[in-house]
């Protein structure tokens, strides 16, 4: 149950894209994740009930994580429908056989119990931004963790600094500092997390029929402020992302009146590649995706593909370029997109000089 600093937390919402994408991982690069999923929060057009809400998220949800020792459950999104679906969501799980550690936080009520009734695997404490500039963060922290009888040794702790897309990697370093300096007990925790995202939360910034290059800023603070100063820190936290998801997710999309571009999102070392072509109302995704696959496989931005051999995900992005079918749609797109991502990740992790 426990892991060390050379591992990898990506953040996943319970998406049928990610699902897959989670059963589609090569079997070498699964032991080195453990996935936090985020059940999605509910849209009443969608899902009248909770009911019907969670009969989607946890549709083969158990297929997509048994390949993995555990993962890190989070129902924190379905909080305006109480801590009855927050219990309903645990229930789920635990009688589906997922091995999972609920997650929770000091200021969360919704979920709370249902977290606490639940952690025969442990639980996780989502220590947010928002609680450390509220500060006495420290001494919230250890009242919450005594007033709810649990110990550290037997608890991972998950620093999210949120979306952080709006900073740049000194400030994103200067905040990861400040917020892990104001964490007590730090070598006691089971494990020890530190999450941002700075990936875009649109594509709005990437011109139609372009790319753009994103910094992995998250990344970068990471890896330049903190693993190459990990001989001076009292605790080198695991490494964590939301992979090529923006936190707030897609929830609010509503493609009846917004508009969607075909688009890739690539995941190089220090830089997403971000490809995009036309609105799908003026072109189908499904005759847009070929045309981009071909640009990354074999046109001018080849030489940012990591081949045909690097993951599932290149296989498929050469076979969408060479024709095959089943390859046009958003959501075959952010499967690929989340495998290429994962195993990115974990590829640079492993290349890291490691005491």
């Amino acid at each position: 149950m426990t892991f060390g600093p050379n591992h990898y937390v990506p953040m996943l919402k319970v998406k049928r894209g990610e699902k897959t994408a989670l059963r589609l991982i090569s079997p070498d690069v699964r032991p080195s994740i453990t996935p936090l999923l985020e059940i999605v929060e509910r849209k009443s057009d969608k899902a009248p009930t909770v009911e019907a809400h969670l009969d989607t998220a946890f549709r083969d949800l158990a297929d997509s994580v048994r390949p993995y020792s555990r993962c890190f459950l989070d129902v924190r999104e379905i909080e305006p429908d109480g801590p009855a679906a927050a219990e309903e969501a645990y229930n789920r799980a635990e009688a589906l056989g997922i091995v999972f550690t609920p997650v929770t936080g000091i200021s969360r009520t919704a979920d709370l119990a249902a977290a606490l009734q639940h952690r025969h695997h442990g639980v996780a404490v989502r220590l947010t931004r928002a609680e450390f500039e509220a500060g006495s963060l420290g001494p919230n922290l250890l009242q919450f963790m005594n007033q709810h009888g649990l110990q550290p040794e037997q608890s991972d702790l998950i620093i999210d600094l949120g979306a952080v897309d709006d900073l740049i990697t000194e400030g994103i370093q200067a905040l990861s500092q400040a917020f892990l300096s104001a964490v007590p007990d730090r070598p006691r925790w089971r494990t020890f997390t530190l999450s941002a995202c700075a990936f875009p939360s649109s594509m709005a910034k990437v011109e139609r029929h372009s790319h753009a290059l994103v910094s992995r800023a998250e990344w970068i603070a990471w890896r330049d402020g903190l693993h190459a100063r990990q001989s001076e820190i009292v605790r080198l936290p695991t490494y964590s992302d939301c992979a090529i998801q923006h936190p707030k997710g897609v929830e609010g999309f509503d493609p009846r009146v917004m508009p969607m571009s075909a688009a890739i999102r690539y995941t190089a070392s220090d830089n997403w590649l971000l490809i995009k072509g036309e609105s799908v109302r003026r072109t189908p995704a499904r005759e847009q995706y070929p045309d981009l696959a071909m640009q990354l496989a074999y046109g001018h931005l080849r030489s940012r593909f990591s081949g045909v051999d690097h993951c599932h995900g290149c296989a498929s992005t050469k076979a969408a370029a060479d024709g095959a079918s089943g390859l046009g749609s958003a959501e075959v797109w952010r499967r690929l997109g989340t495998i290429h991502h994962v195993t990115t990740a974990v590829e640079a992790l492993a290349s890291l000089p490691w005491p």
